[in-house]
């Protein structure tokens, strides 16, 4: 198992894209599809648990803090996987940081999610 530093280099070096889906999308009349062109192409870090990862249907659900950024409560949101994406270092239940922009309806994960140290509660 790597430890948490060497995760967040591997994550920091690669690249890559999700998309969020846009089918039954229970987030249609929020904010984040009305943002100005501007806004939309700024990255934007989140914080969040990855509930699931489906490797056959190529999705990734995260439940991410709220984003003031982009005026997002916390919420649960399904990204759908890229063949570009490496999810090998994250599984089911790990804490991870994430940037996305918003082009167009869409939301863009521009980063693998990169696995945070356990937060004291």
């Amino acid at each position: 198992m790597m430890n948490s530093l060497s995760k967040i280099t591997l994550f920091t070096l690669l690249s890559g894209a999700v998309f969020a889906t846009q089918a039954a999308d229970p987030h249609a009349g929020m904010a984040m599809h009305e943002e100005p062109a501007a806004a939309q192409a700024q990255s934007i870090r989140g914080k969040g648990v990855i509930k699931a990862i489906d490797m056959d249907s190529k999705k990734i659900t995260i439940a991410h803090e709220a984003i003031p950024a982009v005026n997002w409560p916390p919420m649960t949101m399904r990204f759908t996987i890229t063949p570009q994406t490496q999810l090998n270092n994250v599984k089911d239940g790990d804490s991870v940081d994430f940037t996305f922009v918003q082009p167009g309806q869409s939301v863009a994960v521009t980063g693998y999610p990169r696995p945070i140290t356990a937060r004291r509660r």
